[in-house]
């Protein structure tokens, strides 16, 4: 067994995690990151690759929507290598989406996202792709985000910073000394290397892997998980994102990564992130969408399909709601005044999107615990190179 001390151990190499560690060694605070497997091998390099301006969320989920605008704007400035600013358009196709216009049009306002709204003939004519039946597209400042270029920019800036990352490294005990966290063991799959690093604080960034990560200390978190399903097809017939203009359903997003189109998503609800299956009904949908936004998808080949688990946190008070319904902003769960746990805190919910914000707001907390008084400063520092 080597045994190892820091101040804080994160757990999970996914955008938030990183973003975490990165946030941490800029204050100074000692930190430690494990990973079970590779960076960004959840969630954060299986999603869409959507730079949410929010737009998605500005009328059922306004909370999210205005974090999703705001930190748009912040990751454009400090990580230009893991985006294309492609632009966004929600498109208006049929009598339901134009009900929903005003709708969506208001709710951009309110959190301030900004639209332009332009004509069937001026939408045809930026993209020319788009389904004849387009009866007008709005603008918003959707883009493209790479979510592996995200994280190991994060992971480069922290250990510039002095922090350290242990990949392939699940781990195994999450270490009690009564009502307090002191650290975690771990197991280093590649060399058989057994570890216990001691430290003040916990910190369980595992995303939908969370309920799992917390039962190691003995705690429930309640998750609301569903998995969506996305299909890449080959070629790019059109150059911004492309989003129905109606409330969130499946196979509502078309976009361009790459020299490629992802086609997204579904909400399958599940109870284990490790334990599920693409259904073929799901690909069928996707593609009969998607070719009703953009007609030409009907003729162009399908590359792959894959899926990602979102780590949808549900408040115990919240009542029974669908998937689409729970709230895609984030959480810091304090388990000190939650559960009587000290020494361990939960971050979860969110999106790519958020990730740097998420990690502001955890370390915020952190640092409150520990009277370290450093300020973030995440916002103000480019990451480096990936």
């Amino acid at each position: 067994m080597i045994r190892l001390e820091t101040r804080v151990v994160v757990i999970g190499g996914g955008a938030t995690g990183t973003a975490v560690l990165r946030d941490l060694a800029m204050r100074g605070v000692e930190a430690v990151l494990v990973e079970r497997g590779n960076l960004a091998e959840g969630t954060s390099g299986n999603f869409h690759g959507l730079l949410h301006s929010g737009g998605r969320y500005a009328v059922k989920d306004p909370p999210a929507a205005e974090e999703c605008i705001h930190e748009n704007a912040i990751l454009r400035r400090i990580a230009p290598q893991a985006i294309e600013d492609t632009g966004g358009f929600f498109v208006v196709l049929t009598d339901e989406d134009e009900a929903f216009l005003p709708r969506f049009l208001e709710g951009c306002r309110q959190v301030g996202i900004p639209t332009e709204v332009l004509s069937g003939s001026q939408a045809l004519q930026e993209e020319p792709a788009l389904s004849p039946q387009v009866r007008c597209a709005v603008t918003v400042p959707d883009g493209s985000i790479d979510g592996w270029t995200l994280c190991i920019g994060s992971v480069k800036a922290a250990k510039e910073y002095g922090a350290k990352v242990f990949l392939y490294t699940p781990v195994t005990k999450i270490l009690r000394q009564g009502d307090r966290v002191v650290g975690i063991e771990a197991v280093d799959r590649s060399s058989g290397n057994e570890y216990e690093i001691r430290a003040e604080y916990v910190i369980n960034a595992t995303g939908p892997w969370t309920t799992k990560t917390a039962r190691l200390a003995g705690l429930e978190v309640p998750m609301a998980l569903d998995y969506g399903t996305m299909v890449v097809l080959n070629g790019r017939p059109v150059r911004r994102a492309i989003n129905r203009c109606r409330p969130p359903a499946d196979g509502d997003i078309i976009v361009p990564v790459g020299t490629a189109i992802v086609l997204g998503t579904t909400s399958v609800p599940i109870q284990d992130p490790d334990d599920f299956c693409i259904q073929e009904w799901e690909i069928d949908l996707l593609l009969e969408e998607a070719v009703k936004m953009v007609p030409v998808v009907e003729e162009m080949g399908v590359q792959r399909y894959y899926a990602a688990v979102r780590p949808l946190y549900k408040p115990p008070t919240e009542g029974a709601e669908g998937q689409r319904e729970v709230s895609r902003a984030f959480y810091v769960l304090d388990h000190e005044e939650l559960d009587g746990l000290g020494g361990l805190i939960t971050i979860t919910g969110g999106k790519v999107t958020t990730c740097r914000l998420m990690a502001e707001k955890t370390v915020d907390l952190v640092c409150a615990k520990m009277g370290i008084q450093a300020p973030c400063r995440t916002h103000l520092e480019p990451l480096p190179p990936a």
